[in-house]
């Protein structure tokens, strides 16, 4: 039996998989650490601090000399600057960062927002849409972007380079950078390029979700101790690999992840643009993703633990108090404005809040505040998008923070639908288009 080790590359761990070709995981080993936030605005981390934990989880897996290709699911957008040799050039600016908002305003009166829509599918949203941050980095590194040999990719792209030695990008990933022409599916955007004064050599090669991209090169095979020249398939953002884990292929199917970003996702079988909405490419051809996203999800719940539960342990707020406070009721007294991170559809800077407190408020209350509004806003966007498109009674509830009572709140408030738990499912999905990838699919 030969075996797929799947990558799954997050915001706060990466894991590493051993899956057989039935699509179970027979080992796993995950390894955290955290981002950098320099300022009320800016959230990065270091490349090679992602690309040690690849090696360190991979020295933990047994079976890896039975391993025979390697996927990729990587978060996104999380633009890198690379240098001719694959070695990054500048942190990896996460998703989570909003320090490009004049940027974001730039390019928006520059091309105008029809436009955007018409062709990325998507706003230059700060952050969230990774042209800003290299328009960004065009601004105030102008040292980085005038070189010659730079490439300016997402983590996909790093990985990808340091296993089998090209660069290259998913259409997944590249439909967040604001370059690509998401509503058709085709390639970099040559209007868009032209409007933002970007260079097209200093992007990388798009390349579907079921490319075997290259071998995996002798020194990294030694490194990390698996077999030499074994195939390397792209895959996809790690949304997008959750949704193929899922079995989320068909129009209609709608997937809640929920980890540090909360995202509810409709699959669709034509491109369909809003403003309320993110745009994205699926894995396969023909299919887009429509995702409706709060930027800081389990993001909110961890800040809200770290700042007012500070006497508990991490496992008793999670198993215990987490669960209590979503049992008690569905409806809060207060309320929460769930923009910690800002709002991943609006350029313009938006913060969180709690209001309508009391001198009666517990922080019971604001929990619950806090969860409602981030479920609330999901239900906003069913309602719109069943306006539109015919959708499927079931959602999958997928992701490292879909636990049974987080679940079970969901599905209390969603009473027209049926939440199905399934747990983690984007090393599933990368594993899914490695064997796609292989059997020529």
């Amino acid at each position: 039996m030969s075996y797929i080790l799947a990558i799954d590359v997050g915001t706060q761990s990466l894991k590493t998989c051993i899956v057989d070709r039935n699509l179970s995981i027979l080992e796993k080993a995950q390894v955290f650490y955290s981002p950098r936030i320099k300022s009320k605005n800016k959230v990065e981390i270091e490349a090679e601090i992602l690309w040690r934990a690849f090696i360190d989880s991979c020295s933990r897996l047994k079976r890896k000399k039975q391993v025979d290709a390697i996927s990729l699911s990587t978060l996104c957008p999380s633009l890198v600057p690379l240098g001719a040799d694959g070695d990054p050039l500048y942190p990896v600016i996460l998703h989570l960062d909003r320090r490009s908002y004049r940027q974001a305003v730039w390019a928006l009166e520059r091309i105008g927002e029809e436009k955007f829509l018409r062709s990325a599918g998507n706003l230059p949203i700060p952050g969230g849409i990774s042209l800003t941050s290299l328009l960004w980095i065009r601004d105030h590194e102008p040292s980085i972007y005038g070189r010659k040999d730079v490439t300016f990719g997402h983590v996909v792209t790093f990985f990808v380079k340091r296993l089998a030695g090209r660069f290259v990008i998913d259409p997944s990933n590249a439909s967040f950078t604001g370059l690509y022409n998401t509503v058709a599916y085709t390639d970099w955007d040559d209007g868009l390029l032209q409007a933002t004064q970007i260079e097209r050599e200093k992007l990388p090669e798009v390349a579907m979700s079921t490319t075997v991209v290259g071998e995996l090169s002798g020194r990294v095979a030694d490194s990390i101790g698996l077999c030499k020249s074994i195939p390397v398939v792209i895959g996809a953002n790690d949304t997008t690999c959750a949704m193929v884990g899922a079995g989320a292929t068909e129009p209609g199917m709608l997937m809640n992840t929920s980890g540090t970003v909360e995202i509810m996702v409709l699959c669709l079988d034509r491109a369909l643009v809003s403003k309320n909405h993110l745009l994205r490419t699926h894995a396969y051809p023909d299919r887009w993703l429509a995702m409706r996203t709060v930027g800081a999800g389990g993001a909110s719940v961890e800040w809200f633990r770290k700042t007012f539960c500070k006497e508990m342990t991490k496992e008793a707020f999670y198993n215990e108090y987490l669960s209590d406070v979503l049992s008690s009721r569905q409806k809060p007294e207060a309320s929460f404005h769930p923009f910690l991170s800002g709002d991943r559809h609006r350029i313009r800077q938006k913060s969180g809040a709690f209001t309508r407190l009391t001198l009666n408020t517990t922080r019971e209350d604001c929990l619950l505040a806090l969860a409602y509004s981030i479920v609330s806003f999901q239900s906003e966007g069913l309602l719109e998008w069943q306006k539109k498109v015919p959708l499927s009674r079931y959602i999958y509830h997928v992701g490292g923070g879909a636990s049974e009572a987080y679940t079970q709140y969901k599905q209390k408030m969603f009473k027209d639908f049926t939440f199905i738990q399934l747990g983690e499912t984007a090393v599933i999905g990368a594993a899914k288009l490695a064997l796609d990838a292989l059997e020529g699919k």
